[in-house]
């Protein structure tokens, strides 16, 4: 498979997807970005996705989850498709007790990118599945790594980078 996501000149997420955009709930940017997928498996029921900021961790000591969602059609990935999507989302790192974020929505749903201190590299990990996630809304990352085991046709990441 292969991913592609809209980036400007400069090669960052554009502002409408992360920290400047005019979109935002309790001070987060929530429009989720596109997602093209390309050369998806004949064999694949659904999608999986992680969007993971590894470079948090020299600041909060644990990678920053921003989304997780699961059971998605076999398809490209429609912008703000987070707001829209019935199925399955997992929580985010804001649902953490490190952080007072207590908006439902916020916490388990696209939590755009927000670098506090210079540009982060953003990992998109997106799973081609043979079958359904036995998951419920709101599940936990170590859930989501769970139901992966066994079920993965084929996967594909993508770094995506976000200005600070």
């Amino acid at each position: 498979m292969k991913l592609n996501v809209p980036v400007t000149k400069d090669g960052y997420l554009p502002d409408k997807y992360s920290k400047y955009s005019k979109i935002k709930k309790d001070g987060q940017p929530v429009i989720s970005f596109p997602i093209e997928i390309a050369d998806i498996p004949q064999t694949a029921n659904y999608l999986a996705l992680s969007l993971i900021d590894y470079d948090a961790v020299p600041r909060t000591g644990f990678p920053f989850i921003h989304w997780l969602a699961a059971n998605l059609p076999v398809k490209n990935i429609d912008e703000d498709f987070s707001s829209v999507f019935d199925g399955p989302q997992g929580m985010n790192t804001w649902a953490s007790r490190f952080y007072d974020e207590d908006d439902e929505y916020v916490t388990s749903h696209y939590a755009g990118p927000m670098p506090p201190d210079k540009p982060h590299r953003y990992t998109l990990s997106v799973y081609a599945l043979k079958h359904a996630m036995n998951i419920k809304d709101k599940f936990y990352y170590n859930d989501f790594r769970d139901e992966l085991v066994n079920n993965v046709v084929d996967k594909a990441k993508l770094y995506i980078r976000a200005r600070a």
